[in-house]
């Protein structure tokens, strides 16, 4: 089981990488991209992206809130 958790986690940064790809050659070229929104398809030129998409570290030794 744990194999397939490691592809599952491989496959969705696989296609975070891509997504991110896909929206900075939008901005770029000043392009349109299809977005699933209200249950249709609105296109939209994506915006600059503000949030820090990095690793979360596993070895903090603060307290854990469960």
């Amino acid at each position: 089981m744990k194999k397939h958790n490691e592809y599952t986690i491989l496959g969705f940064k696989a296609l975070k990488r891509a997504a991110a790809k896909v929206a900075d050659n939008a901005r770029k070229n000043n392009l349109k991209i299809p977005i699933w929104r209200n249950g249709r398809i609105e296109y939209e030129i994506p915006g600059v992206i503000t949030e820090h998409g990095g690793a979360v570290d596993q070895s903090h030794s603060g307290p854990v809130e469960k």
